[in-house]
């Protein structure tokens, strides 16, 4: 009895710990995470040297050989200290780089300009970022950040936009977070559900949203299938999925379809 009682107050309090997942509305979900980040701490980690000396990671090598020879205007959500802007930045790519941390936006164009890369730097939310149409030749949304807007809807709006901002014959690098085992069960969802409904906080609430480490929301995919019907939503078709072994960073490289 005892034994059942500790292992109940344990998942109540889990429970209890991803609350914000539920009430809160997706403008403070990603406030949370913009807080998160902008810390003295997060700012060293991602703007660090060795860090951003690091170049491109699993997934992210093998989506960049697909854009092999390709140049032109790169739009990268994300782009926290440049890791990733060091590297397409220098095969060509002329980068304008969005984070909602201006300290992190200011370090990659610091860094930019050392190595002789010129950065647009655009501090906002990419939720709201907008740019001319037809204005990029590749859009590359970092790491997870795709799973860090809460609501299908949401991401499907962003990727319709990211869509009116690509040229004919461009692509998006689409980076998630990727952890077949994350599965809400379905009490769980249906309690969360009714807590978004009730307190009109984050109505677009799914099985797979996470809070990670207490820091910030995702949204853990475990479904190719799902991810492909989200992205045909979004007027995409996948040309490559990579899912690196080890790593939650998991990648698709989309083309607008025809």
């Amino acid at each position: 009895m005892r034994l059942k009682l500790a292992l109940f107050f344990n998942k109540a309090g889990k429970f209890l710990q991803e609350s914000p997942i539920f009430f809160l509305r997706p403008s403070q979900l990603r406030k949370i995470g913009r807080d998160s980040y902008n810390t003295l701490s997060s700012i060293d980690l991602w703007t660090g040297e060795d860090f951003v000396n690091l170049g491109l990671f699993p997934g992210e090598k093998e989506l960049f050989e697909l854009l092999s020879g390709k140049e032109g205007d790169l739009l990268l959500f994300g782009i926290g200290g440049g890791r990733e802007a060091m590297v397409l930045g220098k095969a060509g790519f002329k980068i304008t780089g969005v984070d909602f941390v201006k300290e992190l936006v200011e370090k990659s164009v610091e860094y930019g300009k050392k190595s002789g890369i010129e950065i647009n730097g655009v501090v906002k939310e990419i939720t709201n970022i907008e740019f001319a149409p037809e204005s990029f030749d590749v859009i590359w949304y970092s790491c997870s950040i795709y799973s860090s807007i809460p609501g299908r809807k949401n991401r499907i709006n962003s990727l319709i936009r990211s869509g009116e901002m690509l040229r004919p014959e461009g692509h998006v690098a689409c980076f998630f977070y990727w952890n077949p085992n994350v599965r809400s069960g379905r009490i769980r969802w249906k309690i969360g559900k009714l807590i978004a409904i009730l307190t009109f906080g984050n109505l677009g609430y799914e099985r797979g949203d996470i809070f990670k480490d207490n820091l910030e929301f995702l949204h853990a995919f475990s479904d190719k299938e799902v991810l492909k019907a989200e992205f045909t939503e979004s007027g995409f078709e996948v040309v490559e999925f990579f899912f690196p072994e080890n790593s939650n960073n998991a990648c698709a490289l989309l083309k607008k379809k025809v």
